[in-house]
């Protein structure tokens, strides 16, 4: 199982927004170079946490993209959620042809196992993403 390409750049899109505080948006050629995602790949994506209510816009010289909500209140499975849906290992219901069942304790272990990943997500936030980069920033020197 993998997280989609498109959920992936999300949330690195995000996270590189949020290295930015402040009042001067991220420009989306220069989010795009840092983190070598296609330009008109990014702008869906951004649309998409945009309409979401994780990104806000400025548009003009100087515009781009801003968090519209605190770092810390950017869970990892929301971004996953408005990119990907939900996390489903056997896919939604209407995917599952009626003629095909799954048995039951199979069903349940997955069903286990999209609960312990949401859990996972949804507890680790954009902020606690930033905090981990700046301890590991913080121990990494040479002697």
């Amino acid at each position: 199982m993998k997280i989609s390409k498109k959920a992936q750049y999300a949330m690195r899109a995000v996270l590189a927004i949020a290295r930015h505080p402040g009042t001067r948006p991220v420009q989306i050629s220069d989010l795009s170079k840092s983190e070598v995602i296609p330009v008109k790949f990014l702008e869906q994506i951004l649309l998409t946490l945009k309409k979401g209510g994780l990104l806000r816009s400025k548009r003009g010289a100087g515009g781009g993209y801003l968090l519209d909500k605190s770092p810390g209140d950017i869970p990892l499975v929301e971004i996953l959620e408005l990119i990907d849906g939900s996390f489903q290992p056997f896919g939604t219901d209407q995917e599952n042809s009626s003629s095909v069942t799954i048995p039951p304790g199979l069903e349940q272990c997955f069903s286990q196992l999209r609960d312990l990943v949401n859990d996972h997500l949804g507890a680790h936030s954009i902020q606690d993403l930033l905090d981990l980069e700046r301890s590991n920033d913080i121990l990494a020197f040479e002697i």
